[in-house]
């Protein structure tokens, strides 16, 4: 059941429909769970399951990330805040900067191209 929702998690990511980004725009910081995946959990997973296709890998990766000592996940949840206090300061200058108008201008692109797609 669980490994169930894992994978539909990870198909609605796929699915989501993108945000309207303007040029510039700070990305938003990756949460501790993609920190850790991506610095060691991943690697672990493929090596213990080398021939192992994705999808396994990533409910494995949700299964390993689950047993976790608190102790370890501590290590990506303060790297995961430090990213997000970085975004946050770096989103305000952004926007400050300009940003607010950039996003409205991309957004009004984006908004246009949906019209002239679904004109057709």
């Amino acid at each position: 059941e669980i490994s169930l929702q894992l994978l539909v998690i990870i198909i609605s990511f796929t699915a989501m429909v993108k945000g309207v980004r303007a040029e510039g725009q700070p990305k938003r910081p990756m949460s501790a769970y993609f920190l850790w995946m991506n610095e060691e959990g991943r690697a672990m997973v493929k090596q213990k399951n080398p021939d192992a296709p994705i999808t396994e890998v990533a409910k494995k990766c949700g299964e390993e990330w689950r047993g976790l000592e608190d102790a370890s996940k501590k290590k990506y949840e303060k790297m995961q805040l430090q990213a997000k206090e970085k975004f946050d300061k770096d989103y305000k200058v952004w926007l400050e900067n300009g940003g607010e108008e950039a996003l409205k201008q991309a957004k009004k692109e984006t908004q246009a191209k949906k019209d002239k797609k679904s004109a057709k």
